[in-house]
């Protein structure tokens, strides 16, 4: 019996900006470029003559045609998941998988793995720096640490630390020909933005902190935005 098989590529990358609505973050997740995830798709379109995403500005939305066959490639890619998982053991009750943001790993899991290796050594650690909300059963994650209310539908959470933010600069803005010495004075200068997730509500924005200051002739968004910390 031949069986007549669509791009694998194609269906790969697809199925990623189809969960996502964004070529941007299924190249995030498949660690490639975002033209290269939207050449994939184009192959598919070609293959099954059929357009699989209407492209709006800055947006993406799915056809007839992609809502049709999208359950069945996810499907499809979950069960390709678990023969992997059970071929190569991937219950083995020593491994834990941990999937974490990138800043965070690096200045605090990191400083503990050694504590932790002494704790229970039984366990063989694998941390996954990512921003990118995971599923934990499909990428197999054991635990996911995000910044957030900690809100995730059929999983359990628990917070681990809270976090107390203020803004800060660099001391050379206290002098010069615009000192910045009260909150009002940041209307002078730039605002740079740390945008892990911008639909997250409880994620801190320069937004909250001007409310919170009373002032209201400063537009919160404006100025660089960076998604990692880090910058």
């Amino acid at each position: 019996m031949n069986r007549r098989i669509p791009p694998l590529n194609g269906l790969r990358a697809f199925e990623a900006a189809a969960r996502h609505l964004s070529f941007s973050k299924a190249a995030e997740e498949l660690h490639v470029t975002p033209a290269a995830i939207s050449q994939q798709v184009k192959v598919l379109e070609d293959y099954f003559e059929v357009q699989l995403f209407n492209r709006l500005t800055r947006a993406l939305s799915l056809t007839e045609a992609s809502n049709q066959i999208l359950p069945k490639v996810t499907q499809a890619f979950d069960d390709l998941v678990e023969v992997d998982r059970v071929l190569r053991g991937r219950e083995q009750e020593n491994q834990l998988l941990v999937s974490v943001g990138p800043a965070f790993a690096t200045k605090w899991l990191l400083p503990r793995l050694d504590s932790f290796r002494k704790f229970a050594p039984q366990f063989e650690l694998r941390i996954d720096a990512t921003d990118i909300v995971v599923d934990i059963e499909r990428d197999n994650v054991d635990v996911a640490i995000r910044y957030g209310r900690g809100q995730y539908a059929g999983l359990e959470s628990e917070c681990l630390l809270n976090s107390r933010l203020v803004p800060v600069c660099s001391p050379a803005l206290l002098k010069g020909d615009k000192p910045l010495l009260k909150p009002g004075d940041l209307v002078r200068h730039t605002l740079l933005h740390s945008s892990l997730d911008e639909n997250e509500a409880s994620e801190a924005s320069w937004a909250m902190w001007l409310k919170a200051a009373g002032l209201n002739d400063i537009d919160p968004h404006k100025g660089p935005h960076f998604n990692l910390q880090s910058m």
